[in-house]
């Protein structure tokens, strides 16, 4: 009996997706399972690559013409019929006991979701704050410590599947061209009792290229992590909530934006984590000024 669906969902990155499928196949130890590979492109461009694995790997290649990652992962969810679902991004590559190691995890502490670390590898030329700004981070946890919706993504995450609202289509694609469909989703399941934990030892590898790791990536990156958290968490309060939080992060980002010129030249690290922290604060005016990031809305 196949036990999980690796779901990788995919938009015209050739070469990325042939790496994460190498990984893929090198997979020790796994439970049994299938891929399921969904193309956002309605092309097609994902073909080539996925037609030289079919020897390799039981493998489906699905294409949804309809852009939007909520979109393209309830596709994935809805061609699944395995307990588990499994979505890895297709600029990761796993470990050879990424599975593995993520399926014992979800064994021994019954859990509903397990998510595990993303590790940025960048390209040659990226800047050190752009590196240390906060948005690459990766913290140490504890295996089967329990997450709160805010820590949770699902670049790299294995997922009961009965355990998901509203299938087939989990997700909600409201967030499509936004981003964020996964928080709301996480924050949705733990709202309800669901168990999400950390696997310490099933990070995956990610690759930033520049043009996915520049100041104006940064930018529009924290600016759109602020409107989810505007979205999220103050969506239910009453207007006079909502101008007490308007005023509070207009004084938190003229504060970041201070320390951001006081540390720019001494600390560039410093000044990074105060840039980002200025732009989600900035992202929250925004929200509440009805302003969406559509921040896939072009391919980046």
């Amino acid at each position: 009996m196949t036990f999980v669906s690796v779901c990788i969902p995919t938009h015209r990155r050739p070469e990325s997706l042939e790496r994460l499928l190498v990984s893929v196949v090198d997979q020790c130890d796994a439970p049994p399972f299938k891929v399921i590979v969904v193309d956002n492109d309605a092309v097609g461009s994902a073909e080539p690559v996925v037609r030289r694995f079919h020897d390799r790997l039981a493998l489906s290649y699905l294409i949804e013409p309809v852009r939007g990652l909520a979109t393209v992962r309830n596709r994935a969810v809805g061609a699944a019929d395995t307990p588990y679902v499994a979505f890895i991004d297709d600029d990761e590559s796993a470990p050879p006991q990424w599975l593995a190691n993520m399926s014992r995890t979800a064994a021994r502490f019954d859990a509903d979701v397990v998510v595990g670390g993303v590790q940025a590898v960048f390209e040659d030329g990226v800047a050190d704050f752009v590196r240390a700004c906060g948005l690459f981070d990766n913290p140490p946890r504890e295996d089967g410590v329990l997450l709160p919706w805010y820590a949770a993504r699902s670049g790299n995450a294995l997922i009961r599947r009965k355990s998901l609202p509203d299938l087939p289509s989990p997700f909600s694609t409201r967030f499509d061209l936004v981003g964020g469909e996964d928080v709301d989703l996480f924050k949705r399941m733990i709202d309800r009792g669901t168990r999400i934990v950390a696997a310490a030892n099933a990070d995956v590898l990610e690759f930033r290229p520049r043009k996915r790791a520049n100041l104006r990536w940064v930018m529009r990156r924290a600016i759109r992590n602020g409107g989810t958290i505007a979205d999220l968490q103050w969506r239910h309060f009453n207007r006079q909530d909502l101008a007490r939080r308007f005023f509070h992060a207009v004084a938190e980002l003229a504060g970041h934006t201070a320390q951001v010129g006081s540390n720019w030249k001494r600390d560039r690290a410093a000044a990074g984590r105060h840039f980002v922290r200025a732009c989600e604060e900035a992202g929250k005016i925004l929200h509440l000024a009805g302003v969406r990031v559509n921040e896939y809305r072009v391919h980046p």
